[in-house]
């Protein structure tokens, strides 16, 4: 069986790693290279780039080439690039992979809009560029190997793509057809594949023409209606079809929506999660932030003196979160190393998500990996598949945040009642019953 996933998004991820964690190993193709893909993943990009330089690091801000004279500017969040004050580009970060490192460059026009942006890869490599029109619309994505020679031109206007491949050059008049012809002059076999999107991944079993057996990985939500392409993958008798779904009430809804005789195709799995630790219910509640925005902190260190507060920053930290010091409980934590954040999440048992701006370290993602338990505002959510909705506060309700620690302290049964619901919503299972849904 191969994964075949259109992006590799955050539901991909934990789709991806639970095959990991049961050991099945699974030829993983991700449609869209991202540029920070992991090595043992394949891309049609990688494939016909031939890329011999992989040993290069990826690039930090200060390090883009820019004409002489002008400046980067940069803090935690992003930088600019600049001639005599006036911005000529935006330098975007790639979440979640180290510090200031280099994702995209979007180039501006005179009138300040977008017009070209740049991408580069975790080894440091401009390997994509598209251009865009005056609304921000995709007009052309041009690819490039490490020889910086075009390999791969998307039309998004004619929705063509031209591959220069081994001296040749083909024409295809659809992703699809690329699709197609980069499985079969691979190598792939085509008997099985597992998707989670029914737009390209589910186009291209369909046009595959040869025998198989599927899976359908749902990871959305039928609001009602059951989709037209689900209908077409449960219906055709060339390839036969699965529909997981990784939540109860989805394959509920699953199984109400489609007919009879396909009731037997709707299967109920979930993800194996690789946990680190155990809820150890202590009362050290832990915080990941790069900015100094954090609604209500104060609030809540003066009202649970019985909760000792870490706050963490990969930076130095503003004196707005410094003068917290004077608090006993509340321990700072600026320009923290990988070491220390590793200690940390072994030694508290709560995670606040409730910091503004963007997420670090995928932070959330590791405070459930640690099980702590994870409480948040639901307007500065980070993540929300691990924030059970019960452990979903408003932020101008956030006494009743006050009132759950409160109603934690020294109570287990509690504390292990909002775990269990944090395992529930992220759809939490063992490696048997993973592994047995797919016999």
């Amino acid at each position: 069986m191969i994964n075949l996933f259109e992006s590799f998004n955050t539901k991909t991820k934990v789709l991806y790693k639970t095959f990991k964690n049961v050991n099945m190993d699974n030829v993983t193709i991700v449609i869209e290279e991202d540029g920070f893909l992991p090595s043992n993943i394949l891309t049609p990009y990688q494939f016909f780039a031939c890329n011999q330089n992989q040993s290069s690091e990826a690039l930090f801000f200060n390090q883009v080439n820019v004409p002489q004279f002008w400046e980067i500017e940069g803090n935690n969040n992003s930088a600019e690039i600049k001639d005599m004050g006036e911005t000529k580009g935006r330098i975007i970060y790639k979440n979640n992979f180290g510090f200031r490192i280099v994702e995209r460059i979007e180039w501006l026009n005179k009138y300040s809009k977008t017009q070209v942006i740049d991408y580069y890869n975790k080894n440091g490599l401009k390997y994509a560029q598209l251009i865009v029109d005056d609304n921000q619309r995709r007009i052309i994505k041009r690819w490039f190997n490490d020889q910086n020679q075009e390999i791969i031109t998307e039309n998004f206007i004619t929705n063509d793509i031209i591959l220069k491949w081994q001296e040749k050059e083909y024409i295809f008049h659809s992703k699809v057809q690329f699709i197609i012809f980069y499985l079969k002059v691979a190598n792939m076999p085509m008997d099985s594949f597992l998707i989670n999107s029914l737009s390209i991944p589910c186009a291209v079993l369909h046009d595959l023409k040869v025998e198989g057996n599927d899976y359908l990985f749902w990871q959305e939500k039928a609001n009602g209606n059951l989709p037209g392409n689900m209908k077409l993958m449960l219906s055709k008798k060339l390839r036969g079809c699965h529909v997981i779904a990784p939540s109860k009430n989805e394959f509920n809804n699953l199984i109400e929506l489609v007919d009879e005789e396909h009731k037997n195709q709707i299967l109920e799995l979930g993800y194996v999660y690789d946990f680190v630790s155990q809820n150890q219910h202590s009362h050290n509640v832990l915080t990941l932030t790069n900015s100094d925005q954090i609604p209500n902190l104060e609030d809540l260190v003066n009202s649970l003196p019985q909760y000792q507060f870490h706050i963490v920053a990969l930076t130095e930290m503003s004196q707005k979160l410094t003068k917290l010091n004077s608090y006993d409980n509340v321990t700072l934590f600026p320009n923290a190393p990988k070491d220390k954040i590793i200690s940390l999440y072994n030694k508290c048992d709560i995670y606040l998500d409730i910091n503004k701006g963007n997420e670090i370290l995928d932070a959330v993602k590791a405070a459930f990996d640690y099980q702590l338990l994870i409480l948040g505002y639901k307007e500065t959510l980070h993540n929300e598949n691990y924030v059970a909705t019960e452990n979903q506060i408003s932020l101008e309700k956030y006494h009743d945040l006050v009132e759950v620690l409160r109603e934690l302290d020294n109570n287990e049964s509690v504390i292990n009642d909002r775990l269990n619901r944090q395992l529930e919503h992220a759809g939490s299972i063992d490696k048997a019953t993973f592994k047995e849904g797919f016999k």
